[in-house]
Formats: C-alpha cells, sequence, structure tokens
C-alpha cells in the first residue's frame, strides 16, 4: 500500500476511534462532567482471575515519594470556578490486552447510600505507564519488557506473556458543590471505580488500605476512609515473593507470602505507577516485607467519602458555634450614577437585630477627576431599619454636577484669506450695426481653509464712470467710449473665520446643576476677536486694475500691405487684457498678466502687390485681394461658433487712384472724407473666410472686392458697373445680386446710353472678358473685372519713368473698428499709344506703310460718289476717344458703304 493511502486510513482509524470513544479524548478539552449516562458494565475485582478480563487492579496514592496528595481545589471545568476534591491514582483491567493512551478511560462513582443518588465523573488521563511494575520475570528496571504479547492478545497471564500498560495513570476530579451543598450537615458517600478498555467495562468498589487526612470544607470536613481494618492486606496469590524492598528484582530465596493470609500494612513506596506496600511479616520476625499491589486484596471496606458539619457560618462571614449570634455586614457604596464608579465604600458591622439610617453626602463631599463636585441624585436619599439575619448593601447614587462644555476651537489646518481667478476685458461685437462693446469678467474662489465665510463681494468700477458689486462673479458689457483710456478696478473680498463653537445644552437638570450636557449644534464664531476680512485690493494693491486702451476707432498707416502685420503690438490694436492671481503659488504677486491683440496681415494667396513697375500704361489690381485677420481674447470667446468681429455691412474702404480714365472721372469722383486723391473706387468686404484656431488664434481670410470695370474691344472705352452697391444691399438687407447674364445686359445698356449721349454716335463696340469661355472674366472669378486701368489720354499727369503711389483706405476693420491706409505705387516705362516721337508701344500714322502701287485693294469713285463722299465727311465729329480714336468708328462705315460698295 502506498504511504500516502496508509497515513489516509491510520487518519480515519483514528477519528472512527474518537468518535466511538469520545469521553477519552482529555487533553485541553478535559472535563469531569460528563455529557450523558456511562455504562458501569459488569463488576470486576482484584481477586479475577488473569485470564478473565475482570482483573481490575487500582491505587490510589497518599502523596509520597513524589506523589501528589488529595486536595481541595477551585478550577472552572465549564460550570464556573467551583472546589474540586483532587486524587490520583491508576488503575487497569490487567492481563486483559494492551492499554495505551487511546482505548482506555477511568470513571470515579459515588452512591448516597441514603438517598440513592450517584454521581459519575470521568478522571483525568496522564502517562503514567505500569508495564514494568506489572511485568513477569522482570530482567531490569526500565529496559524493555520481558516476553511482550502480541497486539492481538486478550486475557493472557502475564507467567504466558506481558502486555503494556501505558497512560494507566488517572486524577480524579470530584465537585464537592454537587455532593454537599450549603444545606448539607452530615453526609457520605460510597465510592466505585469504573474502568473501560476498549469495549470491556468493569467497575469494583474502591478501598484504600490507609487513612486520608480531614481537609478542610464549608463549615466541616471532608474524609475519606475505607475504615477500621482499612490497614489489612490479604496475598491473593501464589508464589509472590517477600521482597526486602519495593520493585527488588533476582530470586528471592524461595521466600513467599502465603496466599490468603492477612498482613498488616507498615509502609509503602509511590515512587512508580504501580505502589508496592512495605508489611510486617510474620514469617521474618516482624520484618517489613514487600510486595506489588497488583498482589494484594485491601482489607477494608469500601471506601467512603464523609462530610460533617459542627460550626455555623455567619453573613459577615465570621464562623461561631451554633448557639452564638451572628454579626452581619453594612456595606455603603456611594457611586457614580452614570458610569457605576465606586467613590466610596464605607463597611460596618452588626449585630442581627440592630438599628441602622443612613443618609447621602452633601454636595462636594466627591468631587470626580476635573474637580466637579458630585451631587446626590435623587434629592434626600435615605436608608433606615433594623439588622435582618442577612449582609445588607446600601447604595447612594450621585451626579457630577458639569459645568458649560460648549467651546471655542480654531480649524484645523486653517489659513489666512486666501483667494484665487482671473478680471480681465476684451472687445465685443455685440450689435454687428454698433461699435464694439467692452466686455469685463472676474471669477475668483476661496482657496484660503476655513470654517466659514460670508458677504462674498465681487467689485468692478471705473472712477466717475460706474461701480457695480455683487456676490457672484460678475460679467459686464460697457460703452466703449465710457471707459477708454480709463483704468477699470477689481476687488474681491469676503469675511471669514477659522474658528467654530461646539453648543451643548443641558439634558439632566437638578435645580441649579446640570449632570449632562447634549450637544447641540456647530456654529461659527464671528465675534470681532475672530472675523477676519480677506481683500485682494489690500493684497495686490494696483495690480487689481486694468487700463482699457483699445485702439478704438483710430487711423493706422503703413507704407504697403506688406506692413500691416507690423502694426499689432507696442499698444496698438489691443482687444482685451487679462491678469489671474493665485494664492497657492504666491501670496501677493500675478501669477498670468496678458494682453491680447488683433492682427492684419496681406494673405499669402493676395495677388495686390506694394510697387508695381509696368512697361506701359497698362493696369493694376484695384483690389487688396485678401487680407488675414487674427485675433485672440482673454475670455476664449473667439473660439465659439457664434464669434462675429465684424460689423454688420463688412469692412469697407476706398481705392485712391491719382487719375483715371475719364469716362470714369465723374462716377468716382471722391466725395469721402479723405483728400488722398480726386478720384476713389470704392471697396467692400465680400467674402469671409473662417480658417479655424491657429494655436490660440482664430484666423479669418478677408477678401475684398470693388466695382467692376469693362475695357472695350474696339472703343478701349472703360464702363463700370456698382458691384460694391449691389454687394452692401445684399449685406445689409438680405438682396439678391444680378446674375453674370444680368450684368452683361446691363453693361451694353448703359454702355450705349453713355456713348450715345457723350458722342451722339452708337456705341457699336463690344467688351472683353465677357466671353463665357473666359475663366477671369464675367462668367469666371471676375479677376480681371478689378482693375485700375492708367488713363491713356495725352493729358493725364501721369508720365513714365515717375512713380506714382494710389492710396488703399480699408475701414471698419476689426473689433477695433479700425481704419488701415497703406499705399500702391506703380509706374510705367512707355506709353502705350503715341507718335514716334513719344517712344510709344503703338504709334498712330497717317500714311501708308505699303506704296500705293503694291497695294492689293481698289474701289472706284465716280464724282458723284466724291460729291457724296464730301458731304459725309464734313459732318464728322472733330472729338477723338482718347485724343487718338474717332468716336464714330461704327457708323462712318455704314455711311460709307451705302456710297461704295466695299464688298465683303
Amino acid at each position: 500500500m502506498k504511504p500516502m493511502k496508509m497515513l489516509f486510513f491510520a487518519f480515519l482509524s483514528c477519528i472512527l476511534y474518537f468518535v466511538v470513544n469520545p469521553s477519552i479524548a482529555h487533553g485541553k478539552e478535559y472535563s469531569p462532567h460528563l455529557s450523558g449516562k456511562v455504562s458501569t458494565g459488569s463488576q470486576g475485582s482484584r481477586e479475577a482471575g488473569w485470564t478473565s478480563g475482570n482483573k481490575i487492579v487500582y491505587d490510589v496514592y497518599s502523596g509520597v515519594d513524589g506523589k501528589a496528595k488529595w486536595k481541595i481545589v477551585n478550577r472552572d471545568y465549564g460550570k464556573g470556578k467551583q472546589p474540586y476534591l483532587e486524587f490520583a491514582g491508576w488503575s487497569a483491567l490487567v492481563g486483559y490486552h494492551d492499554h495505551n493512551a487511546n482505548n482506555q478511560v477511568t470513571y470515579i462513582q459515588l452512591v448516597n447510600e441514603k438517598n440513592g443518588k450517584t454521581f459519575t465523573y470521568l478522571a483525568e488521563q496522564n502517562s503514567l505507564d505500569a508495564s514494568k511494575d506489572l511485568e513477569y520475570n522482570r530482567k531490569s528496571a526500565t529496559g524493555p519488557i520481558f516476553n511482550p504479547c502480541g497486539k492481538s492478545t486478550y486475557n493472557k497471564s502475564n507467567e504466558v506473556c506481558n502486555m503494556y500498560y501505558k497512560n494507566v495513570g488517572f486524577v480524579a476530579h470530584i465537585p464537592l458543590n454537587e455532593l454537599f451543598n450549603e444545606k448539607t450537615t452530615n453526609d457520605a458517600y460510597v465510592m466505585k471505580i469504573i474502568k473501560k478498555v476498549e469495549n470491556n467495562v468493569k467497575w469494583d468498589y474502591l478501598k484504600v488500605p490507609f487513612d486520608f487526612d480531614g481537609l478542610d470544607f464549608g463549615l466541616g470536613k471532608i474524609s475519606l476512609s475505607s475504615g477500621l481494618n482499612s490497614g489489612k492486606l490479604i496475598m491473593m496469590n501464589d508464589g509472590v515473593a517477600r521482597r526486602n524492598y519495593a520493585r527488588e528484582t533476582g530470586y528471592s530465596g524461595g521466600k513467599y507470602f502465603e496466599k490468603g493470609r492477612s498482613y498488616q500494612r507498615k509502609t509503602q513506596n509511590e515512587k512508580n505507577t504501580v505502589v508496592w506496600y512495605g508489611v510486617k511479616s510474620p514469617h521474618d520476625g516482624g520484618q517489613t516485607k514487600w510486595a506489588s499491589s497488583a498482589y494484594w486484596k485491601f482489607g477494608g471496606e469500601n471506601a467512603e467519602l464523609s462530610y460533617q458539619v459542627n460550626q455555623k457560618k455567619c453573613p459577615d462571614g465570621s464562623t461561631v458555634n451554633v448557639n452564638q449570634t451572628c454579626s452581619i455586614n453594612i456595606t455603603i457604596k456611594h457611586i457614580d450614577a452614570n458610569t457605576n464608579q465606586v467613590l466610596r465604600t464605607d463597611n460596618e458591622k452588626l449585630k442581627v437585630g440592630s438599628s441602622y439610617s443612613y443618609s447621602a453626602e452633601a454636595k462636594g463631599t466627591f468631587k470626580d477627576q476635573n474637580k466637579n463636585p458630585y451631587v446626590a441624585s435623587p434629592l434626600n436619599q435615605k436608608f433606615e431599619g433594623r439588622a435582618p439575619e442577612k449582609n445588607l448593601s446600601f447604595v447612594f447614587k450621585y451626579k457630577a454636577s458639569l459645568p458649560d462644555p460648549s467651546v471655542i476651537k480654531e480649524l484645523e489646518g486653517s489659513t489666512p484669506g486666501m483667494a484665487k481667478g482671473y478680471f480681465l476685458w476684451e472687445l465685443r461685437r455685440v450689435d454687428p450695426e454698433q461699435p464694439s462693446k467692452v466686455y469685463t469678467e472676474n471669477q475668483f474662489e476661496i482657496v484660503g481653509k476655513h470654517y466659514a465665510v460670508r458677504n462674498i463681494n465681487n467689485e468692478v468700477m471705473s472712477t466717475g464712470v460706474f461701480n457695480e458689486k455683487s456676490d457672484k462673479p460678475m460679467a459686464l458689457l460697457l460703452g466703449s467710449e465710457s471707459v477708454k483710456g480709463k483704468n477699470v478696478h477689481f476687488n474681491y473680498s469676503y469675511e471669514y473665520t477659522n474658528h467654530y463653537k461646539l453648543n451643548y445644552s443641558c439634558s439632566d437638570q437638578q435645580g441649579s446643576d446640570c449632570f449632562e450636557w447634549t450637544y447641540k449644534d456647530t456654529t461659527p464664531v464671528w465675534e470681532n476677536s475672530y472675523k477676519k476680512i480677506f481683500n485682494a485690493k489690500q493684497v495686490f494693491g494696483d495690480k487689481m486694475s486694468l487700463l482699457v486702451n483699445p485702439s478704438y476707432g483710430k487711423t493706422f498707416e503703413v507704407s504697403g500691405a506688406k506692413q500691416l502685420e507690423k502694426i499689432s503690438g507696442n499698444e496698438d490694436l489691443i482687444v482685451g487684457k487679462k491678469k489671474e492671481i493665485n494664492m497657492d503659488k504666491t501670496k501677493n504677486e500675478l501669477t498670468f498678466d496678458k494682453t491680447y491683440y488683433e492682427k492684419f496681415q496681406q494673405s499669402r494667396a493676395s495677388e495686390s502687390d506694394d510697387y508695381t513697375s509696368l512697361k506701359t500704361q497698362s493696369w493694376i489690381n484695384i483690389s487688396p485681394g485678401t487680407i488675414e485677420y487674427s485675433v485672440e481674447l482673454p475670455s476664449d470667446s473667439h473660439k465659439k461658433s457664434s464669434f462675429n468681429f465684424n460689423r454688420g455691412n463688412g469692412s469697407n474702404g476706398y481705392y485712391y487712384a491719382v487719375d483715371v480714365d475719364k469716362s470714369l472721372q465723374s462716377i468716382y469722383r471722391n466725395e469721402t472724407p479723405y483728400a488722398y486723391s480726386n478720384y476713389a473706387f470704392p471697396l467692400q468686404w465680400e467674402k469671409l473666410t473662417d480658417q479655424g484656431l491657429h494655436g490660440n488664434e482664430r484666423v479669418y481670410d478677408l477678401t475684398f472686392t470693388t466695382d467692376y470695370f469693362f475695357v472695350g474691344k474696339y472703343t478701349g472705352i472703360v464702363q463700370a458697373i456698382p458691384y460694391t452697391q449691389y454687394l452692401q444691399q445684399s449685406q445689409m438687407k438680405g438682396t439678391s445680386i444680378p446674375s453674370s447674364s444680368q450684368f452683361n445686359k446691363k453693361l451694353l445698356s448703359e454702355a450705349n446710353q453713355y456713348y450715345q449721349k457723350q458722342t451722339g454716335e452708337p456705341f457699336g463696340d463690344s467688351f472683353l472678358k465677357t466671353n463665357a469661355k473666359e475663366s477671369d472674366g464675367l462668367y469666371g472669378s471676375r479677376k480681371a473685372l478689378q482693375r485700375y486701368y492708367i488713363p491713356i489720354e495725352s493729358d493725364s499727369p501721369l508720365k513714365p519713368k515717375k512713380t506714382y503711389e494710389n492710396m488703399i483706405l480699408l475701414q471698419k476693420m476689426g473689433l477695433n473698428d479700425v481704419t488701415l491706409l497703406f499705399g500702391q505705387r506703380f509706374e510705367y516705362d512707355r506709353y502705350l499709344m503715341g507718335s514716334v516721337v513719344d517712344d510709344a508701344y503703338v504709334i498712330e500714322q497717317r500714311d501708308s506703310t505699303i506704296p500705293i502701287e503694291k497695294y492689293p485693294h481698289s474701289v472706284t469713285i465716280t464724282a458723284d460718289d466724291q460729291k457724296k463722299l464730301n458731304q459725309v465727311t464734313r459732318g464728322r465729329s472733330t472729338d477723338l476717344l482718347f485724343g487718338i480714336r474717332e468716336t464714330d468708328h461704327a457708323s462712318i462705315f455704314e455711311k460709307l458703304q451705302k456710297i461704295i460698295k466695299f464688298g465683303k
């Protein structure tokens, strides 16, 4: 069998054994008290044969040779601490089977022969071993036993083989209170010993061959005796050697005790487990000879445990004769009624029948640990009467008269007043039709640790302008003109206390004394010595102010569009300011101080140049193209989808040209407040593209446009369409802008009217960039329609190889509604048209460049035709377009065609 299986079965065997024999297990769980009845089996005896299984042998130790004497000891075996009579001994069913720690148990039974009451108690098992004492033919005092029996051997004489008698010692624990209660005067119990080895249970009357000394118990004595003949010992076996001393080994010389003869006990030896008795030997002239108790029969009577009373116990604990008068104890306790603490105990004695009278002590006789006086509660406590036949105990109750425990305490970890937060101003476009407002905001919170705060006050003011206060964070909209250039002062204050009071009310009162105070509530302490005020202005001074200095309505002039980006900064284009404090980090310095700006710069995608060098009198872009606008605001309102910085009809402006085509001079004569030139083309914001956030800045592209300018294909005249007017109406009123076809129709109509009015001739021409296939024309991006055409009239002041500057003015720009003014410089190298002397690109010549004899075309003119031709030519206008081009180019051809057949 495998080792694990063997261990398992061994463990299971132990479990089953203890289940079958629960009373065998002792150790820490030992108790003499049994939970049920115990089988007493059948009666055995010392005289029974070794092989009968009935031979019960035992000894009760007298207390010599190191063995414990019988005694009364107070112990607790689960029924409270009480007196137990204890005596020790050993017992065995000799010759039955091997004895070990797990297969045997010993009981002591007491029987009251007067009333039949029977009590049985479990004896405590110990490790005493009787194997060597009961060994037959012993060879040594301590070595292995001679000829041991097999483990399965039962009912064998030790002459055949020797058995082991291990763990046969016992200690009896007899609870005396169960046998002899307080009312017992005289009583006795006969004692039996019960031995169980495995399933063999035997009992016998207990006898002791000596008398125990009496033990004091209660008002009498406990005695254990086997009567007058207890000292008589009768030899039970043949061949028992008369030994000279206890446990002598070897040959006895043929000297043996006589079986059945009675001997007188003289002494005994209890060094080992089995007692050896020394008796007076008549065979040896009265000498003391020894033999093991296993061979002796005790000749006395059955052992009797008796108790006899001869005095009485008085209530005060004294013992007197029965005919004497007892005294009683008077115990007077003065106690704290709430805690039951004994303040003082008075002890007196009185004879039974004596009179007594006791009252409570006066206030202040007793004091508690805090020196508070005790007061009798309730009042007028008193005890009086005559002493009965029992002890008396009187209790006077007192309660400590306590002062009001209400107390003021400081909050642990509290700090002086401290705050953190921010304050700011910024420009906001609230109404698109109105200038920007100045928005102020302050947001503070307490970072100091206080028990309570009150009267929180936020204040925003500007001297002589406004003063606003609130217990909550504030946000104000102010007219920009009212605070422009002035300081706005911010402040944050609050009252605080770091102290609180624990309030108590009296819940147990007797007259003017209070015995118990009950917690009522906790309240902040606002008395002047505890109330503090935090005022940010007092801590930070002028740092709590912001100068409102936007650039509202200002005009900024730079040399060109590329210089716009240099305007912002250095107190220009300010749109807001913000400061922060955080006293968790620094006590009296700002943790944040920033000025916010809006910026303008020419977009990289813009096609407009600050300086243009032309080869001849051609054109320049009027529109400044795309202006990039970026802004950051302290409140982050610029990050919202609803953010708007622009005016309702957008930004607008003017393009101030040094000179313009005569056909445009009357239309675009400068009637603006600015005298930068005699002529001004309107500029209007057309498209706003939100580029989103670039870092913390919101970026927009503002695309500007001007009126549309169309150039006659043959005549070269410039005809304008007031596109900016349509755009403004659309932006302000939501009207629709004409389509490209509508513009084209309007263009031809107005050109005919204008040309007819100015020249008296039909227009008879078309315009460039009106073809649907042209990507930059009317049906495309329209970029080619926003050009400034340099006048080519001979009387124009614009001369070659000289630099001129047209001025661009953009107004109502950004939140500041600023005006931006910058130049657009240009020059051209040569005249477009002129004579040879002028070095023009196109030279007007009267003479043909082809010899007449080589001219391939010819017509025949009669004298009559000549007259008609003279009449037509004499009626022509002398006005020339641009000083070089006839105004009747279309009608003259039709008139001549009627006279001369030119052919096709």
